[in-house]
């Protein structure tokens, strides 16, 4: 693991590390996701943690040995019309907010207006951070988050780096009380993805955002075979929640009723959530309804009842979903969730910006768990 340790000023350090370190793990261990009042999680520990966090670098400013601010990132090649562009992911952004605590009083109003000058330093000091691997070699590019759209802080604090929201991403829910297996569909190994992969980059050449990198490190990917050739396919990740907050009538129902009653409880424990996050999605013209039956079988195989998939919401593939699929009872429940794409570009044009609000995006499943 690399490690860069550099004292900006009297006060603050800026520490740079690729991968796991005790601070770090113990950092993420406590870190709850998701959007208050709404649903909201931990990760628990797993060996698909421990490899994604491998693959991050973190950003921490501390003030003595107090952090207060801390980013993690992974630099990427995607498809920005149709050419490659150099792309940092950013994750676990967050930065020490001293009137965070404060009440919204009609005597304090004004004083939450004024910038704070230590907060002022850090959002500096992470931009200048964020932007070394561009300057490197003094190319365009851009780095980008996904937000969830009811999530006003953290979709405050992205703007104030200069993120611009310009994609919804939407969310959909998969279910099956008894997944069965498909005959047609087939678990690829490790060293045959070759395929898949040229078939899943045609099936995206009109979206932004597609990168294969990781398409072999992490889940399953599975093929519909017909005839003897591929007319469809799609990863499967397991991810392992723990339920932290999910109120309202939906939390009530899916965390205090569903657990009780035979086989829902199948799909939902009081406190964890375990689930298949699927992704990289490609079908032939004319198949598009092969997906539910891909997703079922990988339920199966893997011991699963219930899936998450991701889209651009502009997307045929997204409209596709629930026009030609049966996603099953949980999406008729909880419906679609939104989240918003947010990119702070480095040295791009306008003819670029547009491009990029104007073509669908490539979501990996990866970058949503």
């Amino acid at each position: 693991m690399n490690s860069q340790h550099r004292k900006v000023d009297s006060d603050l350090t800026v520490t740079t590390k690729k991968g796991h370190s005790k601070s770090i793990l113990n950092l993420l261990n406590k870190t709850v996701l998701g959007t208050p009042g709404k649903l909201r999680y931990r990760h628990v520990q797993t060996n698909l943690n421990d490899e994604k966090i491998s693959d991050i670098t973190f950003i921490q400013i501390k003030k003595r040995e107090r952090v207060l601010g801390t980013a993690g990132f992974i630099e990427r090649n995607i498809t920005f019309n149709s050419t490659s562009l150099k792309a940092l992911y950013v994750r676990y952004l967050s930065v020490y907010n001293p009137l965070k605590k404060q009440k919204r009083t009609r005597s304090n109003v004004s004083t939450q207006k004024k910038p704070n000058v230590l907060r002022s330093n850090i959002e500096k000091l992470f931009q200048k951070e964020l932007q070394k691997p561009f300057l490197k070699v003094d190319q365009k590019g851009l780095y980008y988050a996904y937000v969830e759209a009811d999530n006003s802080l953290s979709k405050e604090l992205c703007e104030s780096f200069g993120f611009k929201e310009i994609r919804v991403i939407n969310t959909f829910l998969f279910s099956r009380f008894f997944p069965k297996n498909r005959d047609e569909v087939v678990s690829l190994d490790k060293d045959k993805h070759e395929s898949f992969s040229s078939s899943l980059r045609h099936f995206y050449n009109d979206h932004n955002f597609v990168f294969t990198d990781s398409l072999e490190d992490f889940g399953t990917c599975y093929v519909f075979k017909q005839n003897g050739e591929e007319i469809a396919g799609i990863r499967a990740i397991p991810v392992h929640w723990e339920i932290v907050e999910m109120p309202g009538w939906k939390g009530f129902m899916m965390l205090r009723v569903l657990p009780k009653i035979p086989f829902f409880k199948r799909l939902f424990k009081p406190d964890r959530l375990k689930f298949l996050a699927f992704d990289s999605l490609w079908y032939k013209p004319g198949h598009a309804n092969k997906t539910q039956n891909l997703m079922e079988h990988a339920c199966s195989d893997l011991g699963y009842f219930m899936g998450m998939i991701w889209h651009d919401e502009k997307s045929n593939t997204a409209k596709s979903l629930v026009t030609k699929n049966k996603l099953g009872l949980l999406h008729t429940i909880n419906g679609v969730v939104k989240a918003n794409l947010m990119v702070r570009d480095i040295d791009m044009n306008s003819e670029d910006s547009s491009e990029l609000k104007d073509k669908p995006a490539f979501v990996s499943a990866f970058d949503m768990i």
